[in-house]
């Protein structure tokens, strides 16, 4: 369908995006650690203080943007407030377009003066439709061949068509892309490509590229794409080997000539940007701080 109508449409989500449960939701205190092969598997805020959506459930507060579709695949667009600093693309976890706060993450980067949108990569599934996360940490064959699907001959083409979007509808030329957990790999992706001028990676997963044909290791992977400025924000089961202030990644995206920061999360688990438990008041202060952070290396790169 035609992209030039976005702004004047209804809101095209329907009721087959499952919530994700609260019950899912992560607490600083309570999850227990992933295993070894799911873990490898700044600057003041230009965001108001305590005011970002993403602190609530997507279920709890009236969403920002809508939902609209670019050659038949859901996306969600949200505009920036006042005057647009550049562009996002984001890249979910493995939780898809409805899991946990994901849309909120948009409103918020919305709220701190980017255009924002997400698209829906895995076209309505996610994890728990193909084993959960026990499927992907035990090697299931269900699970393996659905996250195997979700490879770059799909996603590529994606994230072109959303830069494409960013700037001829929303006049958002200068591109940036935030990527959480499996997220990682397509941001990386698109800086090997050219198609973002900066990255964050939130709990990142970059291992996840060796479904694809890529470097199962980390470092090795960010040699090949890691041709922008990063940002990295680990969790206490993500390496500081890997993603670390003097981790593989960081060096590897330094070597190519690209700034490269590592801000580590070590009381969050993997996962929190997006799922962790708000209500638990550590949580409630780092996922604002992951997304002032990210907010002002958007504004300083892009």
């Amino acid at each position: 369908k035609p992209a030039t109508s976005w702004k004047t449409r209804s809101c095209l989500r329907v009721g087959s995006h499952a919530k994700l449960p609260r019950a899912m939701l992560l607490r600083s205190s309570s999850l227990p650690a992933l295993s070894r092969t799911a873990r490898r598997a700044l600057s003041g805020s230009c965001c108001p203080p305590g005011a970002l959506p993403a602190l609530a459930a997507d279920e709890d507060r009236e969403l920002d943007g809508q939902v609209i579709q670019l050659d038949d695949v859901n996306h969600y667009v949200v505009a920036a407030e006042g005057t647009a600093r550049g562009g996002l693309i984001v890249a979910y976890d493995v939780f898809g377009f409805s899991g946990g706060r994901i849309k909120s993450v948009c409103d918020s980067f919305a709220k701190c003066g980017f255009n924002v949108i997400m698209p829906d990569v895995y076209t309505g599934t996610e994890i728990n439709g193909f084993g959960g996360l026990d499927g992907f940490m035990s090697g299931a064959e269900e699970t393996v061949g659905w996250i195997s699907a979700q490879n770059p001959a799909k996603y590529m083409p994606m994230l072109e068509g959303c830069k494409a979007f960013l700037a001829g509808e929303m006049g958002s030329a200068n591109v940036g892309g935030f990527g959480l957990c499996w997220g990682a790999v397509p941001v990386f992706h698109a800086a090997g490509a050219g198609i973002i001028r900066a990255g964050v990676s939130a709990h990142p997963s970059l291992q996840a590229a060796g479904f694809y044909g890529e470097p199962g290791q980390p470092g090795e992977f960010a040699a090949k794409t890691g041709k922008c400025p990063m940002l990295l924000l680990p969790a206490q089961e993500d390496s500081l080997d890997d993603y670390g202030e003097e981790g593989a990644v960081t060096a590897a995206v330094r070597d190519l000539g690209f700034a490269c920061v590592s801000h580590p999360f070590p009381e969050m688990h993997h996962g929190f940007v997006a799922r962790g438990d708000t209500s638990d008041a550590a949580t409630a202060r780092d996922v604002e701080t992951a997304l002032q952070i990210s907010a002002d290396f958007f504004a300083e790169h892009l």
